[in-house]
């Protein structure tokens, strides 16, 4: 198995909880998964799960436990995605404002 890191711009759909304040959101996603593809699709559909769409793929990497500091926030994300398999985590922007900068 690697652990495989994505993050996707979003948007959000009317089932999303977020849809009356967000305009948007990058989501960070720490897949383990023994497929890139696999780890791909099954991140995406935990974003549709969560009532976001996604737009695109912004960027991805193979990554390990050397990626992050001690003390890094990203590294506690993927020790947790070690645990439960997977972690996501959505960066929103307020609705109306497009994406920060």
């Amino acid at each position: 198995m690697a652990m495989y890191f994505f993050t996707f711009r979003a948007s959000p759909t009317s089932e999303a909880k977020e849809f009356q304040k967000a305009g948007g959101a990058y989501v960070n996603c720490w897949i383990d998964n023994a497929s890139r593809e696999e780890a791909e699709e099954r991140a995406s559909d935990l974003i549709f799960d969560y009532g976001w769409s996604v737009d695109s793929l912004e960027a991805e990497a193979v990554v390990t436990a050397e990626d992050y500091d001690e003390g890094d926030e990203d590294r506690e994300f993927y020790q947790q995605a070690l645990v439960d398999g997977e972690v996501l985590v959505f960066t929103t922007w307020p609705y109306g404002e497009g994406e920060p900068a």
